[in-house]
């Protein structure tokens, strides 16, 4: 990090100026998508009666920190390994996180909660604005993709035993922990800063234009719901018949948030906080910005991260909650917008 940056975050006149230049165009895309939440709610007042649900994301931000920590006081062990840990975090923790990093985090800190309950709203509008109809035709797709069989299919003789669907399981709710600790991480990070902000702005423009967006205009379910919502056979009842079988060996913890969001989807008709929305998969896209990101910090970190993305892929069709193709789009629209904020950053880079 520049002097100059220091010296004026550390300058208390200048402070919200260089606050709101370090982080005004993150302001003004979670401030756009704030409004047309807002908008929604008041259209809507009988759809959206719990409005944004701020409670459980301010809780959600306190968990990220958590993690965040959780995943430092691992690595001191795994690769510092002091003598005496708990006085080596204290004294490494209070030299980090001085007075001019929080003040700087506090902007994406503060906005974070705001944008995941503003997408949250805007997802549930997925099923309403253009009800689920596309999944025949992603079905229909992924097979001609794939030589005329669906990937679950061509998977099956790899994945298809219940250890293996326990480790694709485990490594599918391992993203949550893994995208919200980076999230805060890079809010404290002062040394990396236009690489901060790549991921930062690439992190919501990629759930706003992949998860809001594209989700309407492709309004789909996933492989999981496919019976319910499309007649005739079903090309994959055999993966589900599977996976429930696997389930009475080792639990299968998909199946049960599966129910639980169909049961809901069902009492609420698509206007709850846990709306189903398939194509594209954020999961994967999410997962691709972060190999993206471990690729400009590590090699190491790049290769690790690069296998979590691929096994969430297979994770997401192996689990029948996505098509393939889904996980395709996700991925590339995640590299496109990625490119693009970069480019954005380096031309207003002073």
């Amino acid at each position: 990090m520049s002097a100059v940056l220091i010296q004026r975050i550390a300058t208390r006149p200048s402070l919200p100026r260089a606050l709101l230049r370090e982080h005004g165009l993150l302001l003004a895309i979670v401030g756009l998508e704030l409004a047309a939440a807002l908008a929604l709610c008041a259209a809507y007042p009988d759809k959206y009666r719990h409005n944004l649900q701020l409670e459980g994301y301010l809780a959600t931000l306190a968990m990220g920190l958590v993690f965040a920590l959780c995943g430092y006081c691992i690595y001191v062990m795994l690769c510092q390994r002091p003598d005496h840990l708990v006085r080596y975090l204290k004294e490494h923790l209070a030299a980090y996180l001085t007075r001019e990093r929080l003040l700087f985090a506090a902007p994406v800190l503060g906005l974070m909660p705001l944008f995941a309950a503003s997408f949250t709203v805007l997802k549930a509008a997925v099923p309403m604005v253009q009800p689920y109809a596309w999944d025949a035709r992603l079905a229909a797709a992924d097979a001609w993709l794939h030589g005329g069989a669906q990937p679950w299919e061509v998977l099956q003789p790899l994945l298809g035993h219940p250890l293996v669907t326990a480790i694709l399981n485990f490594n599918y709710h391992l993203w949550f922990f893994l995208v919200l600790a980076s999230v805060y991480w890079l809010a404290f990070n002062l040394e990396r800063r236009q690489l901060r902000m790549q991921f930062m702005l690439s992190f919501v423009l990629s759930w706003i234009l992949l998860g809001n967006v594209m989700a309407m205009l492709f309004s789909s379910v996933g492989p999981c719901y496919y019976g319910f919502m499309v007649q005739g056979a079903d090309p994959f009842a055999g993966l589900m018949h599977y996976l429930r079988g696997a389930n009475d060996s080792i639990p299968v913890m998909a199946l049960q948030v599966q129910d639980t969001l169909w049961q809901d989807y069902t009492a609420h008709k698509g206007s709850n906080a846990l709306s189903i929305s398939a194509m594209p998969s954020m999961h994967v896209a999410s997962s691709v910005l972060l190999a993206l990101l471990g690729w400009r910090l590590h090699r190491l970190a790049g290769i690790a991260l690069t296998v979590f993305a691929v096994l969430i892929q297979l994770g997401s069709v192996h689990l029948g909650w996505h098509y393939a193709l889904d996980g395709y789009a996700g991925a590339i629209g995640a590299y496109l917008i990625w490119t693009l904020c970069g480019k954005l950053l380096a031309r207003s880079a002073p």
